[in-house]
């Protein structure tokens, strides 16, 4: 396993600079996704912990009647929006720059190319990707976080153990059906025979698919940078309005502070695009060792 998915994977990340480039605009899009559900956790958190909704709701409605306020939203629907459907063409864009990179194939990097196939995927993994969403780690720990703050006082343990099982369903979901977006790309099936297919295929290689699932738990590394990020600035910023008084100092340190912050979103982006890659060409290549296997013809 080690030379056949492991090593080429490595080898493909360290070398494939095309599918980097490619994939960083929607990963910087996921970090801000993630940065914002983040953000909201922890500000719920504070709020809850120090008593501070009235203060919250006072600065929401202050927000709401800024002339801004319009442009503000504007803004995050249009990256809402590019965000959903840029998601999906993502997870197809890598999956075939990494077979074409493997099969030396230069003629799927042209746009005929990309755009031909881009209307034949876009439709079954974008209905695929919406469909994984009430299985993702993420929006299990949001959604169990909403409903403490909802029915904390009489059904904490209830949600809790239900979160807990329904989290180990989804680990074996998504266990089943990790080979999905390729039989998708590559063999043009609708979205449930695929499915149907990478639970065989899952099944008949367990030892594989087990060792390689982990994998996907690098990709939530980007969970506990950005909560680090957004806990750490919040104080920064908050201490320094606390003690500067004089305003070119306050201005100055409010650029460079911005742009640091730039600087690791950026940077995190940078490295949630790589382990992106990485699983993926992991994914593929134990795809394309089981297909081999599912192909022979048994003894």
């Amino acid at each position: 396993m080690r030379h056949n998915i492991v090593i080429p994977s490595f080898e493909l990340v360290h070398n494939a600079t095309m599918i980097k480039k490619f994939n960083f605009f929607p990963s910087f899009l996921s970090t801000l996704y993630l940065s914002i559900i983040v953000l909201y956790q922890t500000a719920f958190s504070y709020i809850y912990i120090f008593q501070k909704k009235d203060e919250f709701f006072s600065w929401v409605i202050g927000l709401i009647h800024n002339s801004y306020f319009i442009e503000v939203v504007i803004w995050i629907a249009i990256w809402f929006i590019l965000y959903i459907f840029i998601q999906p063409i993502a997870e197809w864009g890598i999956v075939l720059l990494i077979d074409a990179y493997n099969k030396k194939d230069a003629s799927k990097y042209k746009i005929s190319t990309w755009v031909t196939q881009w209307l034949l995927n876009f439709l079954p993994l974008f209905e695929y990707h919406n469909f994984m969403w009430m299985f993702r780690l993420l929006s299990i720990i949001t959604f169990y976080f909403l409903l403490l703050r909802v029915f904390w006082e009489n059904y904490a343990i209830t949600i809790s153990i239900i979160t807990f099982f329904y989290l180990l369903f989804s680990i074996l979901i998504n266990l089943l059906f990790a080979y999905t977006r390729f039989f998708i790309v590559f063999e043009k099936k609708p979205v449930f025979e695929a499915i149907s297919l990478s639970t065989h295929m899952s099944l008949n290689s367990i030892e594989v698919t087990g060792k390689l699932y982990y994998t996907l738990f690098l990709v939530y590394i980007r969970i506990f940078l950005t909560l680090i990020i957004f806990i750490i600035f919040p104080f920064i910023f908050s201490t320094l309005v606390a003690l500067v008084t004089t305003q070119i100092f306050y201005i100055v340190w409010v650029i460079i502070l911005s742009i640091v912050f730039i600087f690791f979103l950026l940077f995190i982006s940078h490295l949630n695009s790589v382990v992106e890659i990485f699983v993926e060409a992991l994914w593929y290549n134990a795809y394309i060792e089981n297909k081999k296997d599912m192909d022979s013809p048994s003894e």
